[in-house]
């Protein structure tokens, strides 16, 4: 009788083991069998695209600007362009903000849309800025810094090349751990880890790495270049990738953007090589 028994509980083991691999499976199979439908929402005139650092949208509107501070708004549901231009010739990057452009100038200040108390100054050695609900925070080089929206001071955060602010005051980063395998965890905006939440396989040896936009709920987008090929990653705070895709070479920085229902839309070249704004429409197949 207890042989029986002993018998029993090793078959429910195996049979749970079993069930557990399938239910891994079935978080995997959906990203490889996806399928892209592409939408071409407008054509990029050559003076932005000449010089492009890329496109923020806000609502139904996409914003491209090249460096110089030249800039159109895009309506992504009819493809009307409207032609703007900043009061600079030189932009290192720029963020959308309730409709209104924040930017980094040449001089590595901040400008447009910037919070009166905020401290002055120049930053020389940031190049990106990205906006969340609690402030901006600016990256580039080693170190990344973080402005509340209400901050007079800048809190500095050591050691944080690859910072992506997400809403309610979090930080995704990407860093490689311990084990000399890439990480991307969660911190809070004064750079304490709150969390590692994903682990790239040993295999994963980017370069050309980026991080964002983020995702409609917050998730992780990594752009890299994994030998010859770029990939795209989703990464969601519960440690899921729930897509990987390979496309093509960057036409500028800032070249990928979600829509505020999570539309994905991408800066491209079309076959006649001119630059396109494209939305992909994820699928899976069935059957």
């Amino acid at each position: 009788m207890q042989n029986k028994i002993e018998r029993i509980i090793k078959m429910n083991k195996r049979f749970n083991y079993i069930l557990f691999i399938l239910l891994l499976l079935s978080f995997v199979i959906p990203v490889q069998a996806m399928e892209i439908n592409t939408e071409v929402i407008a054509v990029i005139p050559p003076n932005i695209a000449s010089n492009m650092i890329g496109m923020r949208i806000f609502k139904d509107q996409a914003y491209v600007m090249n460096s110089n501070g030249n800039y159109i708004t895009i309506d992504l549901i009819t493809g009307v362009i409207s032609n703007h231009k900043l009061k600079t010739d030189k932009v290192l990057d720029f963020d959308v903000v309730i409709g209104k452009i924040i930017f980094i100038d040449g001089n590595g200040k901040l400008s447009g849309y910037a919070f009166p108390k905020w401290p002055k100054g120049t930053y020389n050695d940031v190049c990106k800025i990205e906006a969340c609900d609690q402030g901006v925070v600016l990256s580039g080089g080693t170190n990344a810094y973080f402005i509340a929206k209400n901050a007079t001071s800048t809190i500095e955060l050591p050691d944080f090349p690859f910072p992506l602010p997400i809403n309610n005051g979090f930080l995704w980063s990407l860093n490689v751990g311990k084990d000399k395998k890439w990480e991307a965890n969660l911190h809070d905006c004064f750079g304490n880890l709150m969390g590692k939440v994903y682990k790239f396989s040993e295999y994963f040896e980017p370069s050309d790495l980026e991080v964002g936009p983020e995702g409609v709920d917050g998730e992780l987008l990594v752009s890299a270049t994994e030998g010859t090929v770029r990939t795209l990653s989703l990464i969601g705070n519960n440690g899921r990738m729930f897509w990987k895709i390979n496309t093509n070479e960057k036409v500028c920085r800032r070249d990928v953007a979600f829509g505020p229902m999570g539309d994905f839309f991408i800066l491209e070249k079309s076959q006649d090589e001119s630059i396109i704004l494209s939305r992909w429409k994820f699928s899976t197949p069935e059957g």
